[in-house]
């Protein structure tokens, strides 16, 4: 395999390029940070008492890995693209940039990868799963330190080659992780459900069964979104480093993209998991102004309340 060797880091990009990549770095600072600040909340305060489960603190993982993304990654693509639109020197602050977007995204990808397995071992087990605080530690302390390990090898190989490595190493490995663990986790429900039809289980049991059945419904909308998302990145990271003939206005427009389209899936993850479960969205309703954003927007459904003098009818003569 021959990678190409002009990745035209001698051309500057065309300004719609820089200003287009910047502008969508700073929605989805605005869209990430906000959500992901909200769940770690709810996990660490947790004003419901319901929340401190392995899966959730796997979610809260993942949620800070997504969290450092809108507030470090983003808005280093922002000033970073934003001066190089206005051709300001940028390749000294290249590094920190690269770094910065290697490391989150691993650990988010991981993270995803992660609450995956605990799904699967939620379903295939015989019990109800409780919650095993120094378990989940570890396997946060080490999906971090690997984090952190992957952008060393940004030294010895460049930016473009471990983005390479890093692209197919998402599709392949965790895509594949991922379905593999849908799919034994879809099998595995359908055969406690065909059981309990001819069994009678327990109040708990079923309500297990429920929320288990949820979480895999989210774990499919997670593998749709990050496909979705990865694919068209790992294709346009084979396109940059590939093609000899391509011109270095399709180069850099690929490089930005393949950047945006893994950010977009990390702000994307808030969405498929944690908003979507109940326990959550009781976390969320607590807070006062989810609570007034909540009366006003069914104020505004619903119209305006009627006042007294309204209601009042005209006796009849």
């Amino acid at each position: 395999m021959s990678f190409q060797s002009n990745l035209c880091q001698d051309y500057w990009p065309t300004f719609a390029t820089s200003v287009t990549t910047a502008t969508v770095a700073g929605v989805l600072t605005l869209v990430t940070v906000p959500g992901n600040l909200l769940i770690c909340w709810a996990v660490i305060k947790n004003p419901t008492r319901n929340l401190k489960t392995s899966f959730n603190y796997l979610v809260l993982n993942l949620a800070i890995a997504d969290l450092i993304i809108g507030a470090v990654t983003d808005p280093l693509f922002v000033g970073y693209h934003a001066n190089e639109a206005l051709q300001n020197e940028v390749l000294k602050i290249q590094w920190l940039v690269h770094v910065s977007y290697f490391l989150t995204s691993t650990a988010s990808v991981l993270s995803i990868v992660a609450l995956a397995v605990n799904r699967y071992q939620a379903v295939t087990s015989a019990g109800i799963q409780r919650s095993n605080l120094s378990r989940i530690a570890v396997i946060s302390v080490l999906l971090w330190i690997f984090s952190l390990g992957l952008p060393l090898l940004y030294i010895p190989v460049g930016f473009y080659k471990l983005a390479f490595i890093f692209a197919n190493a998402s599709l392949v490995i965790a895509t594949a992780v991922l379905v593999f663990v849908y799919f034994r986790v879809y099998f595995n429900l359908k055969r406690h459900k065909r059981n309990c039809d001819h069994i009678r289980s327990s109040k708990e049991q079923e309500k297990q069964a429920k929320r288990n059945e949820k979480a895999t419904n989210s774990l499919l909308l997670i593998i749709i979104s990050f496909v979705l998302c990865v694919f068209p990145s790992c294709v346009m990271v084979y396109v940059i480093n590939l093609c000899h003939t391509c011109s270095c206005v399709l180069i850099h427009w690929f490089r930005d993209l393949q950047f945006l389209f893994l950010l977009v899936n990390a702000a994307s993850n808030q969405f498929l998991y944690a908003w979507r479960m109940r326990s959550f969205q009781r976390a969320f309703k607590t807070i006062t102004a989810v609570q007034w954003f909540a009366q006003k927007l069914g104020r505004e459904r619903n119209g305006p309340v009627p006042t007294a003098s309204s209601q009042t009818t005209s006796s009849p003569v």
